[in-house]
């Protein structure tokens, strides 16, 4: 292990080692300053075909569409993966993910790095991105309860009128949103009436089996989307959350396995997918700048 290691570090100070070309700048640059690196491995067969075929497909309902979705990801992943996985498997920390055909791994040396490129279905090794949320700016507490017939933004917007034009048209009690966020306070008073339950809430930082937020953002963005009181656009919706993003910052591993439970949400004891509970939207309050497709 630690001749291979010299050969490594040797290969890098001439320039790419084999299989350079795989692995992206960031992550060699990245493996020089570090031990180990929490890198992303994308295979050379993408998501992009059992995509379009799901969408050249008619379905009798929303529900079968996502099944039909869920499991041709799997299946794919499951056939792609495999060498990889069964080489991972006992030596690292590693997550597979079917939403986009890619295996995150926490504390990958460069031995590995190397190992992962040498497989010919594997694509490309990439640096996990790690979004900064930016910084809370603390305003003058306001004392009093807000107009319950809506705060001015939920006028300007004519949600009252919206949510009757709605009325007319479907159940209130069929609408789900979501959000993926620094999560949501279960407790707050504007939405402790109207959380979904069971498959409404994924945490992948910490495995909390009720929703909470520390950082207070996700549980606003939400009260905005659903609160009561006055404060959200239709507070009638159930709302799900995902907690993305941790105290400060999200991780991209964190926000795709999000996707995944948005997707086709899971209870947190990681019972099999339910897709027929997944939301109608989710809100997703963070960016990363431009070029990131995932």
């Amino acid at each position: 292990m630690k001749l291979l290691l010299v050969l490594v570090l040797v290969a890098l100070a001439q320039g790419r080692p084999e299989n350079g070309d795989k692995i992206d700048y960031r992550l060699l640059r990245a493996a020089k300053q570090a031990e180990t690196a929490d890198i992303f491995v994308t295979f050379q067969e993408s998501t992009a075909e059992t995509l379009q075929a799901i969408d050249d497909t008619r379905f009798d309902t929303r529900e079968d569409r996502l099944d039909a979705l869920n499991s041709a990801l799997v299946r794919l992943t499951g056939r792609v993966q495999s060498n990889v996985l069964s080489y991972l498997q006992g030596r690292f920390e590693f997550k597979s993910l079917w939403i986009t055909n890619q295996v995150y791994v926490k504390g990958a040396t460069m031995d590995l790095i190397m190992v992962l490129a040498s497989f010919n279905e594997v694509k490309s090794l990439e640096l996990e991105e790690i979004i900064e949320l930016d910084t809370i700016v603390e305003g003058p507490i306001l004392r009093g309860r807000q107009d319950p017939s809506g705060e001015w933004g939920v006028k300007k917007i004519q949600a009252a009128e919206a949510r009757e034009l709605l009325g007319s048209t479907t159940k209130a009690s069929q609408i789900v949103v979501s959000t993926i966020d620094t999560g949501a306070r279960h407790t707050h008073e504007a939405l402790r009436a109207n959380w979904f339950g069971d498959y409404g809430w994924f945490d992948p930082y910490d495995a909390n089996a009720l929703p909470m937020d520390i950082n207070g953002h996700g549980t606003h963005t939400t009260g905005t989307i659903c609160g009561a009181g006055g404060i959200g656009v239709y507070p009638d919706a159930k709302w799900t959350s995902c907690r993305g993003c941790a105290t400060s910052s999200c991780a991209q591993n964190a926000l795709l396995a999000c996707a995944q439970f948005i997707t086709c949400p899971t209870r947190p004891d990681g019972s099999a997918p339910d897709c027929s509970k997944a939301p109608h939207l989710v809100s997703n309050s963070w960016g990363g700048g431009r070029g990131a497709t995932w």
